[in-house]
């Protein structure tokens, strides 16, 4: 009787495990009708992505498709029960807001940060409605927050969120249905529409339309099949919040020893300390043995020399402060006071560095006229000292919010700054420095290269006085107007036509600069007299023509055989005309 016991208690407690694994689990993640529709709301949004975007460019239609996107991503998490930040609902404003900037203007550097800045703010909207966020949202931790629920949660969660969805699928015979009738109905249409494009004939041209586009079509719905998986997991995984990954909220002990920090940062704070003493020197003849011998100051001097070190240092001590913050450990749950004060002097060193900086910045765009890189470094260093005054401040207030306040006026700043349309900003400002005779010089090619906006202000230089940049201006025009309207201007009689303007279309390749500066020109061109006209066309021929424009001798050449013939500018007539030919070997004029 005991051996039976033993034997049943032996098999009790060998089997009781088997039963628990025979139980169901219950499912990580659950899914409904509601979000099988959602799925190809979904893969529309894909399409229309694909269409908009990758097919025709960031213009209004990367305006739409985001405004779409945002609409059918909200409609889906949106949920009351869930207590959304003011923050979060201001980041998602401002990245509509950031979004609208692709109608407006084509500058592909600003473009490029907008599409980063408008995903980054995005991603922290959806996050707050969807109440993704585990860590304080005033903390840098948030954006581990962000880069976790982005670029980890969809895939960790992808086959939990692939098996529910075969699971409703399966469960749901409406949507196997209508597959079965869309499939019925597919051979029913090959006999149908080509009756109805044979009885009218607008739906012929649709249907030609179509078959002529089907190959495009299908590469965009490949597309669209390939994007939309990743919509549709970060969606869900943001309903379902089921990242185990996110669940464990970091308290930030940090790893690195106090004393090991305040050496570090010492070292750092003596090196500035010396760097400040040898400024002296520029003030006080007792120091003036640190300068160099025959060393002389010159604005040009000071405002090229150092400027992109002191913007790296700030960078650099920034990083270095933020590390030392986050990783050492703390005393009685707070950072060490020593840390602290060491990291305040070299976050105060970096403002004096940053002031520095800006100094000769601005005098560097006072000397050598305005670029957009040096608008945007400038605003940058804007940036930079927000986000040190606020850091300041939370060294020794550590409850005070400091990333929500940096990431709102940072990101205004930036959309604000792209509203203003900066390479319109940098060609006007430079032409009205090059005519005020502010500056000496204007680089003609750099603003060309700008984006369409600067069309607008090169025409006033197409009349200047000094003739080479008039030549250069007119090259500009002739360039762009060439593009689209060669035939407008060189096959017909110029001197009583007039051009007119060629709207796009394609409303998803709207530009508003883009058909401004377009715009700018063909104004330019109607404005000119028919000597004016023919001055243009003959400037465009010599251009774009079998000639070579010596620079140093200001003339053009044209090669034939054993003569060259040249054409020089004629003062009296502002314009090049025929100077002389000459045989190439023995340099005698044939014609004079």
């Amino acid at each position: 009787m005991e051996q039976d016991k033993s034997i049943e208690q032996n098999f009790g407690y060998y089997y009781q495990p088997n039963n628990q694994v025979n139980q169901k689990k219950e499912p990580k993640i659950t899914l409904a009708k509601r979000d099988l529709i959602f799925a190809f709301v979904f893969f529309a949004v894909g399409f229309l992505i694909v269409d908009f975007v990758f097919f025709h460019g960031f213009n209004l239609g990367f305006t739409i498709a985001f405004f779409v996107l945002f609409i059918s991503v909200t409609a889906y998490l949106f949920d009351t029960k869930n207590k959304t930040s003011l923050f979060s609902y201001v980041c998602g404003a401002m990245s509509l807001a950031g979004a609208v900037t692709f109608s407006l203007y084509n500058d592909f550097l600003v473009n490029s940060i907008m599409v980063f800045l408008v995903c980054a703010l995005f991603g922290i909207y959806v996050c707050g409605i969807s109440g993704s966020f585990t860590h304080n949202q005033g903390s840098y931790r948030m954006l581990v927050d962000l880069l976790k629920n982005t670029f980890v949660s969809p895939f960790s969660n992808a086959a939990d969120i692939t098996g529910a969805y075969g699971k409703v699928m399966s469960k749901n015979k409406v949507s196997k249905n209508v597959i079965i009738g869309i499939a019925l109905a597919l051979p029913v249409l090959l006999v149908i529409i080509p009756l109805l494009a044979g009885s009218d004939a607008a739906f012929e041209n649709l249907v030609k339309i179509v078959l002529k586009n089907i190959g495009s079509y299908l590469l965009e719905a490949i597309l669209a099949v390939i994007i939309t998986p990743f919509i549709i997991l970060y969606a869900v995984s943001k309903k379902c919040k089921s990242d185990s990954l996110s669940s464990a909220k970091s308290k930030g002990k940090g790893v690195i020893q106090s004393p090991v920090t305040v050496s570090f940062l010492s070292v750092i704070s003596v090196t500035y300390i010396v760097y400040l003493f040898s400024q002296l020197a520029y003030f006080f003849s007792a120091f003036s043995g640190i300068l160099p011998e025959n060393y002389s100051y010159s604005a040009s001097v000071y405002a090229r020399r150092g400027f992109f070190e002191m913007f790296a240092i700030c960078v650099i001590n920034m990083i270095i402060i933020a590390l030392a913050n986050i990783l050492t450990k703390r005393v009685k749950g707070k950072i060490p006071i020593a840390v602290k004060a060491i990291s305040a002097f070299i976050l105060t060193f970096t403002v004096l560095i940053l002031v520095t900086a800006m100094a000769k910045m601005k005098l560097n765009i006072e000397i050598f006229g305005l670029s957009k890189n040096r608008l945007l470094v400038s605003v940058f260093m804007i940036m930079i000292f927000v986000i040190i005054v606020f850091y300041i401040i939370h060294i020794f207030l550590p409850k005070v919010s400091y990333m929500q306040p940096i990431i709102i006026i940072c990101s205004a700043m930036f959309i604000a700054l792209s509203f203003s349309d900066i390479d319109g900003m940098v060609a006007k400002y430079n032409i009205d420095a090059y005519t005020s005779g502010k500056i000496d010089s204007i680089d003609l090619e750099y603003i060309n290269n700008l984006s369409d906006s600067s069309l607008v202000y090169i025409t006033e230089l197409a009349d200047s006085d000094n003739h080479m940049v008039s030549r250069e201006a007119r090259m500009i025009i002739n360039r762009n107007l060439e593009r689209n309207y060669h035939s407008d201007i060189f096959n017909n009689d110029t001197e009583k036509q007039n051009i007119r303007y060629k709207n796009n279309t394609d409303f998803r390749e709207y530009n508003y600069s883009k058909g401004r500066g377009e715009k700018a020109l063909i104004e330019y061109y109607n404005s000119l007299s028919a000597e004016g006209r023919e001055k243009l066309i003959s400037q465009y021929e010599l251009d774009f023509g079998d000639y070579y424009y010596d620079e140093e001798r200001d003339v053009y050449e044209s090669y034939s055989g054993d003569y060259c013939t040249e054409y020089a500018y004629d003062e009296k007539k502002d314009d090049y005309v025929f100077s002389h030919r000459y045989n190439i070997y023995d340099g005698l004029d044939e014609q004079v």
